[in-house]
């Protein structure tokens, strides 16, 4: 029974899997849309001023972070369907393929990376919009706390595995 029970579990990944796809599609249809009004309010008046200027940067940016969150949902609903669900081996997608991702630590390896990517992106829009403020130095150095520890993490993921496979 308790062996039927937690086959059967399996598809309870279903939810997650559906809910981080369409998480994916509901932030892509986000960012497009505000891209769209964007692209509409650039081409109703071009910014002249320095400050009119920095507000776009930082919209721009706003839209590559909600792109990236985007990318994260996507990649992980993806991967947890190939991972629990299909029955397929994993060479058939070819998004994991070409994103190597063959195992969970593959996958935490790159939402880490993708995850330092979008805290460099927050950084450069509070940058942009704030300037050289104390908390900006802070939040730097946070970042880059950050950064460190995920390249240590990735660098010993990678030779764990190396030394596995050896």
């Amino acid at each position: 029974m308790i062996n039927s029970l937690f086959q059967n579990s399996r598809f309870l990944v279903y939810v997650i899997v559906f809910t981080s796809f369409l998480s994916s599609v509901i932030l892509y249809i986000v960012s497009l849309h505000i891209l769209f009004h964007l692209c509409l309010s650039f081409v109703m008046a071009v910014p002249d001023t320095d400050k009119s200027g920095k507000q776009l940067a930082v919209t721009l940016l706003m839209v590559l972070d909600i792109g990236l969150i985007a990318l994260v949902f996507q990649i992980t609903s993806i991967a947890l369907y190939q991972f629990f669900i299909c029955k397929k081996e994993m060479v058939d997608s070819r998004f994991l393929k070409v994103l190597r991702i063959h195992d969970f630590h593959d996958l935490k390896s790159i939402l880490m990376q993708v995850a330092v990517l979008i805290l460099t992106v927050m950084f450069l829009g509070q940058a942009a919009e704030y300037g050289a403020t104390l908390e900006t130095l802070y939040f730097a150095l946070s970042v880059s706390c950050v950064l460190v520890a995920v390249v240590f993490v990735t660098k010993n993921l990678r030779s764990s595995s190396h030394d596995k496979a050896d």
